[in-house]
């Protein structure tokens, strides 16, 4: 058996039903596959099973991707329904791309050792063979690598640089929101601008949801958000603020809503998971970073940014904040028969 390791570039493995949203196109997961996910064990993960989950994010023996994290799936979970299951010790999870039309697995979740991830990898490449899909591993971490090698399966690694995380040291992270343009545009926007700012609590969803409608939906296309709908994060993740780990701000600007940034904190590994705001605001982004840094990663050994998604300007600013060695790849192991 050979396996591939890639990151970003996406072949299209399996087609289900097209259907329609109010958003864009989606690919329906078939029922057929649907079944034998029940059939081999996977239940669909829900905002209720993070007490359950919890340990194992709790035993892993370093820190994982933003995209591997609880409330990644959870908000995603319309574009990407996740279904998981216990085996060996660790979590399987696997994710239906909705934009795709495939599977995926997330890395393995709980302690790693060499004999774990062996046998978990043959419960994983049968699971798969079953769906008829090839088997893809989505954001693999350097750290796991020497797992996946000790497995006994060849593969290879081909980087795309649309699609890494971004993490910095708590230093690093700070150096980076103190260069002298960005102290500037915080401290302006400190100066200039009449604001309040407030925790996020479940209360906010339908301003969040129109301010999204207005400054983002308003100047993109729904076929833009390739990766699903912003709108429908939002949905899933405000409503449960008080539910889950999260933590995230909203500041208003002489009463309007401008900007918000949601961000979470475990076992050290603080992540950016989202933020938005109205950029010709000179300052606001600056100061989104900084407020929601003090407030609720300041426990943190590592900030994520998480990717850039291809964005030059975003790229650039996050490859000024820290050296390029600090970046974690985002990678997909593609199974080949």
């Amino acid at each position: 058996m050979f396996l591939t390791i890639i990151a970003g570039d996406y072949a299209l493995i399996f087609k289900g039903d097209r259907m329609k949203s109010d958003t864009k196109k989606y690919y329906k997961i078939p029922q057929k596959m649907l079944e034998i996910f029940l059939a081999r064990g996977y239940q669909e993960l829900r905002v209720e099973d993070q007490s359950l989950f919890d340990p194992y994010y709790d035993s892993m023996n370093d820190h994982w991707s933003a995209n591997t994290s609880f409330l990644n799936l959870i908000g995603w979970r319309d574009s990407y329904p996740t279904y998981f299951k216990i085996a060996e010790g660790l979590l399987i999870n696997i994710t239906y791309l909705n934009t795709e039309g495939y599977p995926v697995a997330v890395p393995f979740v709980g302690n790693y050792t060499e004999e774990k991830i062996k046998k978990v990898m043959q419960i994983l490449k049968e699971d798969f063979a079953g769906f008829d899909a090839q088997l893809i591993i989505m954001d693999v971490v350097p750290w796991m690598l020497p797992y996946y090698e000790a497995s006994g399966i060849q593969f290879e690694i081909e980087d795309n640089r649309d699609y890494m995380d971004y993490t910095f040291t708590p230093e690093q992270f700070l150096a980076g929101m103190d260069m002298q343009d960005d102290r500037y545009r915080y401290n302006y926007f400190k100066r200039r601008f009449a604001y309040e700012t407030e925790e996020i609590t479940p209360f906010h969803r339908e301003e969040i949801r129109e301010f999204m409608e207005r400054e983002w939906c308003g100047e993109k296309t729904c076929e833009e958000c390739h990766c699903g709908c912003l709108l429908r994060v939002i949905d899933n993740l405000v409503p449960v603020f008080d539910k889950i780990r999260i933590n995230g701000i909203l500041v208003r600007v002489e009463g309007k809503m401008a900007g918000l940034c949601i961000v979470s904190c475990r076992n050290g590994l603080g992540v950016y998971q989202y933020k938005n705001a109205v950029n010709r605001i000179k300052g606001i982004n600056e100061y989104l970073l900084r407020e929601s840094f003090e407030r609720y990663l300041q426990s943190a050994d590592t900030i994520n940014y998480t990717e850039d998604m291809g964005v030059e300007n975003l790229r650039y600013y996050k490859e000024h904040m820290a050296p390029a060695h600090t970046l974690l790849s985002k990678l997909t192991l593609t199974e080949r028969g």
